[in-house]
């Protein structure tokens, strides 16, 4: 039987994205597994954040690439992890930035859509400069003002969409 956390955001769930609960896309290079997985339990946390991670979003058996592409273009945000290593990689992290553009190019100007999020000081890659992001490193006091600046923007995007939050 299907998994059913998330409607429409895997392939093998057809459908309309969720509204009772939002769904940021976590995007993230290999190397920042481990900062993903603690933003996705994070993000969970909340009780109104349903994050698309791939660990938990896409079955055993399921085309992988596939099943990222369905997510991103049915999630209701995406957030992409930054560190020197990732925005240095070559691969596939990069397509999923791409296509995170192209599904942000489609929605209405000035939507909250694309949250670039820094895990250590790296460069920006050009293509993400235009969107605000944060510093999630340095302190612990730090990294909470600025996980509750990523809150505060996730909030904007589930009012536009008429997501409750708690």
């Amino acid at each position: 039987m299907p998994q059913e956390s998330k409607a429409g955001i895997n392939s093998n769930r057809g459908g309309e994205p969720s509204v009772e609960k939002l769904v940021p896309f976590l995007s993230y290079s290999k190397s920042n597994k481990n900062a993903a997985r603690d933003f996705a339990e994070r993000l969970k946390a909340e009780g109104w954040i349903d994050p698309w991670f791939d660990e938990e979003d896409i079955l055993p058996g399921q085309v992988w690439q596939e099943s990222v592409t369905i997510g991103v273009r049915n999630s209701h945000a995406v957030i992409i992890l930054l560190s020197k290593i990732a925005v240095a990689s070559e691969g596939f992290f990069q397509n999923e930035i791409r296509l995170a553009l192209d599904t942000a190019a489609e929605k209405p100007e000035g939507t909250i859509f694309i949250i670039p999020i820094r895990l250590n000081d790296c460069d920006v890659p050009e293509m993400l400069q235009k969107y605000q992001y944060v510093d999630y490193f340095g302190s612990t006091d730090q990294k909470d003002r600025m996980y509750s600046n990523l809150i505060a923007s996730l909030k904007v995007r589930a009012e536009t969409l008429g997501i409750k939050f708690l």
